[in-house]
């Protein structure tokens, strides 16, 4: 993987649309950098495969959100086509509502991604602090979302992970759409694609944050530009409630919910903002507004955005930010560095943060659960379901005993019941026997990956979500 992200590629072949180029030269260079020249401070997030940290380069002093990918895990997950997309897609992209990529480098362990630094933080954090949002305020930040999705859309692309935590905030509060690590190519799109870099070619398969994925992806039915003003309906539910419009206890039920189209509209909406979120959840894709033979101006004309000046859009007052509560940040007064962060050990998974326990602090925790790629729920797991019982947790995990490891599907339940399934022949391997009684059923959390309920056996979530799962148990435990 050392020379797949050079500054100039030369593929042998080509194939068809979208466009691919036998030479293709970065906008965004790969630099000869190294993770020593950087300052690094708070995290951003955690993904599956990935950390974005604040980065500020030491001998120019600009601050980057560098994206810190693990090659080991990339290649193990075949997730290299994906990475490279990304990379090529956000070379492209253009615009100012959305994030920019500066520069790439590598190490042994990892791939990093300069990208442009939205110290507003995440639209996500705005209607936690806020409660809800204000509709002059959610109009103004769907309205700069919806001028973003335009571009993404004559380009020929699909996002397909809009939602709150991918829409950054600039300083002044302006949004930037960020993570463009499961977009889709249309087969006329615009932008070069290398034949090596390349995303489901159906564009059918589960992408994607469950409470923000469309009906017709949960059918399997190709992708369209509809999926994105699907969650663009969802994000603006939530910027006006509070609270997603299927939220419910598992993804399970969040799926049934979306399948049966269960809108629950809270009596503060105006009409106008209920009936454009009732449109863009339409069932059928091709009829949201923007999805249709008349383009965006059916989104834009709507009587929710009555008052917008589309052509000076980025010259309007955005609104005011709400401050990070004292005693969250991660940043020590007058510097930027995190003493958690080891340059050294960046890229093989072994950075962590210390609070005395071995574990992540607390404010880490938060951003790593909210942040953490969620497993699609597949029905499959159902049949190890009593009725009336939900999950609510689950994920394919290593499971560790002694001198082995093995792949299996950890499930927490609301029962509450902790069961660990072999994924290949679908049956149950083995039951961590539940207790409320924290001297029994005592979890210990080795690193970001690994927690241990039993003396004898740990286990290896490869989505860093170790603390994730502590609290789930923890949480049952002391209901």
């Amino acid at each position: 993987m050392e020379q797949e992200l050079d500054s100039k590629l030369r593929i042998e072949n080509t194939l068809p649309n979208p466009q691919r180029s036998k030479s293709f030269a970065f906008r965004a260079p790969q630099e000869n950098f190294t993770i020593q020249d950087f300052e690094l401070g708070k995290i951003y997030g955690v993904g599956s495969y990935s950390k974005v940290v604040r980065a500020k380069k030491k001998d120019t002093g600009n601050v980057y959100a560098l994206k810190i990918m693990d090659k080991k895990f990339i290649t193990k997950e075949n997730k290299t086509a994906y990475v490279k997309l990304e990379r090529i897609v956000l070379d492209q992209l253009d615009h100012p509502g959305i994030v920019r990529l500066f520069f790439t480098f590598q190490d042994t362990f990892s791939l990093y991604m300069a990208l442009e630094s939205c110290e507003g933080g995440e639209l996500f954090d705005q209607i936690t602090r806020k409660g809800r949002l204000s509709e002059d305020e959610a109009r103004f930040y769907a309205a700069e979302v919806a001028d973003s999705l335009e571009y993404i859309h004559s380009m020929g692309l699909i996002h397909r992970d809009i939602k709150p935590e991918n829409l950054l905030l600039t300083s002044d509060g302006r949004i930037k759409i960020a993570d463009f690590g499961s977009v889709k190519p249309m087969q006329d799109s615009r932008i070069t694609v290398l034949p090596n870099a390349a995303s489901d070619d159906k564009a059918c398969t589960f992408v994607g944050t469950a409470a923000y994925v469309p009906p017709e992806v949960l059918n399997s039915s190709p992708a369209t530009f509809g999926n994105d003003l699907w969650a663009l309906g969802c994000t603006l539910y939530q910027m006006l409630s509070g609270f997603s419009p299927f939220k419910d206890t598992s993804e399970w039920l969040i799926f049934q919910r979306i399948i049966a189209r269960d809108i629950r509209f809270p009596n503060h909406f105006s009409n106008e903002a209920r009936d454009l979120i009732d449109q863009l959840l339409d069932i059928d894709p091709s009829r949201r507004p923007g999805a249709g033979p008349d383009g965006y101006a059916s989104l834009k004309n709507h009587p929710f955005f009555s008052g917008v000046d589309w052509d000076n859009l980025r010259l309007q007052t955005p609104p005011r930010l709400a401050a990070e509560p004292k005693g969250h940040s991660t940043r020590s007064s007058g510097e930027d560095q995190d003493p958690s962060w080891n340059p050294s050990h960046i890229g093989d998974g072994s950075a962590r943060t210390n609070d005395g326990n071995g574990g992540t602090s607390s404010s880490e925790v938060c951003s790593v659960t909210r942040l953490a790629s969620i497993d699609s729920f597949d029905s499959k797991w159902k049949q190890f379901l009593e009725p009336g019982e939900s999950v609510l947790m689950i994920s394919n995990v290593k499971k560790i005993q002694k001198l082995t490891s093995k792949k299996v599907q950890l499930i927490l339940t609301n029962k509450p019941k902790l069961i660990y399934v072999d994924p290949s022949k679908l049956v149950v391997k083995g039951n961590i026997i539940w207790s409320d009684n924290s001297n029994d059923l005592n979890i210990q959390v080795i690193s970001p990956s690994q927690f241990k309920p039993k003396k004898v056996m740990s286990f290896e979530d490869a989505k860093q979500r170790a603390m994730q799962w502590k609290k789930a148990i923890e949480t049952l435990q002391n209901r």
